[in-house]
């Protein structure tokens, strides 16, 4: 067997063992890695729910957030139809234009194909190794031995914030990362278009992470690499046309976020707080389990042995520009995470959480790393016999790996596959109702989102971006709140009196936590309410709304039947004897269309507001369909991003390989 062959056939075994490894340190045969159990501390599911360990509450979004929108994403391309819209939080959102869905990203894919179970883990899994090959791949090509780039792939894939952050899109763009640097770097040197269609497949694959803010600091990485390798504007305009055509190949993502990012309460005064991390935290790098700053927030441990060949790399290559190049950009991150008055200043003017730069902070160390590596080694290793060199140079990366793969058992607890779609009775009950209604679960009952893999549409919601305009609107109904372990929340003193808004906008049910003294009759006596109880357990309280008004519904005489109810399509037909006007309570949002017997007509409401169509006399068929025209152009964005990399492959396979001129790292040899 030849060389190549051989050396191929190592890798896909060293791969298999690594996989193998990570699988079983992170308990992931055991069940997916959910913090299901945080369910037993909020209510229905607390009477029914297993109580677990203490909670990293930064760990819970995954169950509030992610995975909700994974499971109604899969139903619905199981059904046939595009998952671009989600009816069950804030009174309907985009799904795909939410950053953080990441429904595109390829990681995804096995919890979109297998489920929850077991595709959640195998998603995980995939990120770990994507982050794992792409840092050995990058620092390889730089010119790293195989043990020193296996040392820095090592520090990067295992470290503390990869796996803090592993079931967050965080770690889906950061993985991208190597990718983006080496065929960025590649860009640079070779002239070939087979690195300029690696750069624009590696840009998609981090913007399609989910994961916008992580993104960015990404894209400051790679453009900061690049000027600091060439000035020469051929080699800029190489680099410059990849990363454009890998923003194309992503535009059906980026072009609808950016829709929803203008219209979101992100941009106006709904950001989350300003985070630094406080200066003592930089201890986090030399231990772990130190409790000092967010649990995942200020993860930064890369070993030990990780850190201590990270500064002998330093001392070695202090001369070298790429040696100053990792060491500005590792002190320029910690300048923006840790307390001081640039860190606050960025925190405050911006909504991008700085800290989780620390993301990236491994790649720094890693290729500093990697350089000690090649220094302790004493050059190149003998190309035939294993020595005490190769030993020395290959226990880095082996042992660096043990220690980061044991402390990160237990980051992320497993849940039971019992506890995966845990339901209750309350919660059977109003899935027993098959009439189109909204729900306003009261305090801290129901997590904002939850709704979502239930099929009921919630007044509430959270995540990074928020309808704005809804947010106003939805201020009829009450005062809502953020508190801290449940984000968006109406607490009952807090409904206005009257309930108007709740009749209008179609809530036929207030979901009460069973330990608060509010039942029917007390919430009618003091806010003017027509409520009765319909169901009470140990599981809450289940009031009914008896003035509720129903979605779909006229302003005059006459009948409706809604011929057809998807998240991005209504039909409803209308029978009038005289004009009137059709009201449909979902609120407004751009990219909603409406049709009167097959013609587009535009009625005017505002964003935020019920649809409302005026009809003539007879019989009508009214259509409300979700047609987003930045997804369209999107769309045609990508098909001329398709065929320009076509293009560049057809060139590829004239010319064949380019050739590429690497910059080997002194003593890197073949080790």
């Amino acid at each position: 067997m030849d060389r190549p062959a051989t050396e191929r056939l190592a890798g896909a075994a060293g791969l298999l063992v690594l996989a193998s490894c990570a699988w079983f340190a992170l308990d992931m045969h055991k069940g997916p890695l959910l913090s299901e159990h945080v369910k037993a501390m909020v209510w229905p599911w607390a009477p029914f729910a297993a109580p677990g360990r203490p909670l990293v509450q930064d760990l819970t979004d995954p169950v509030w957030q992610f995975v909700p929108w994974l499971e109604f994403a899969r139903r619905e391309l199981h059904a046939g139809r595009l998952p671009l819209w989600n009816p069950h939080q804030d009174g309907g959102v985009p799904l795909l234009g939410n950053g953080q869905s990441a429904l595109a990203s390829p990681l995804v894919a096995p919890v979109l194909l297998f489920g929850v179970e077991p595709g959640w883990n195998l998603s995980l899994l995939a990120r770990l190794l994507l982050a794992a090959v792409g840092g050995f791949l990058w620092l390889r090509c730089g010119g790293a031995s195989r043990a020193g780039a296996a040392t820095g792939a090592a520090m990067f894939a295992f470290s503390g914030p990869f796996v803090g952050w592993l079931a967050h899109p965080h770690a889906m763009v950061a993985a991208a990362a190597p990718w983006v640097l080496l065929s960025a770097e590649r860009t640079v040197r070779a002239r070939g278009s087979g690195a300029v269609a690696g750069l624009a497949v590696s840009t998609w694959l981090c913007l399609v992470g989910g994961h916008p803010q992580t993104a960015v600091m990404v894209t400051l990485l790679a453009a900061a690499r690049v000027l600091s390798l060439t000035r020469a504007p051929a080699a800029l305009g190489r680099v410059g046309g990849g990363a454009a055509l890998g923003a194309g190949l992503a535009a059906p993502v980026i072009l609808p976020f950016a829709e929803y990012l203008a219209h979101s309460a992100a941009l106006h005064g709904n950001a989350r707080a300003p985070l630094v991390l406080p200066v003592e935290a930089l201890v986090r790098f030399v231990s772990a389990g130190a409790d000092v700053g967010p649990r995942v927030e200020a993860a930064a441990t890369v070993s030990l042995a990780g850190l201590a060949l990270a500064v002998v790399g330093l001392v070695v290559a202090r001369r070298e520009a790429d040696a100053r190049f990792w060491a500005g950009a590792l002190a320029v991150v910690l300048l923006v995470s840790y307390d001081n008055p640039i860190s606050r200043a960025l925190a405050e003017a911006t909504p991008v959480h700085w800290s989780r730069g620390l993301l990236l902070v491994p790649l720094s160390l890693g290729w500093l790393a990697a350089r000690g590596v090649a220094w302790i080694a004493g050059g190149a290793c003998p190309a035939t016999g294993v020595g005490w060199r190769r030993i020395v140079a290959w226990s880095a990366p082996l042992a660096i790996a043990a220690v980061l793969l044991q402390g990160a058992r237990g980051v992320h607890p497993v849940a039971e596959s019992a506890s995966l779609g845990v339901s209750t009775p309350m919660l059977e009950h109003l899935r027993a109702d098959k009439e189109t209604f909204r729900i306003l679960p009261l305090h801290t009952f129901l997590p904002s989102n939850s709704a979502t893999t239930l099929g009921l549409d919630d007044v509430r919601g959270f995540d990074s971006m928020a309808p704005r305009a809804w947010r106003r609107t939805r201020e009829a109904i009450g005062r809502f709140t953020l508190d801290s372990n449940v984000e968006d929340v109406l607490e009952p003193w807090d409904l206005a009196p009257g309930g108007r808004a709740l009749d209008e906008w179609n809530v036929k049910y207030l979901l009460v936590h069973p330990q608060l003294p509010y039942g029917a009759a007390e919430m009618n006596r003091s806010f003017g309410l027509d409520l009765e109880s319909v169901y009470e357990g140990p599981d809450g309280r289940l009031l009914r709304n008896r003035r509720v008004l129903p979605r779909v519904r006229l302003d005059g005489s006459g009948s409706t039947t809604v011929v057809e109810r998807t998240p991005m399509r209504w039909r409803i037909d209308c029978s009038v004897p005289s004009p009137a006007r059709l009201v449909v309570a979902n609120p407004y949002f751009p990219g909603w269309q409406v049709r009167l017997d097959g013609r587009r007509v535009h009625p005017h409401v505002s964003d935020g507001a019920p649809f409302e169509v005026q009809l003539p006399a007879g019989e009508h068929r009214v259509e409300l369909v979700y047609r987003p025209v930045p997804f369209a152009v999107g769309c045609t964005v990508t098909a001329l991003a398709l065929a320009a990399l076509a293009v560049l492959a057809r060139r590829v396979g004239r010319s064949g390989k380019p050739a590429e001129h690497a910059e080997v790292v002194a003593g890197g040899g073949s080790t």
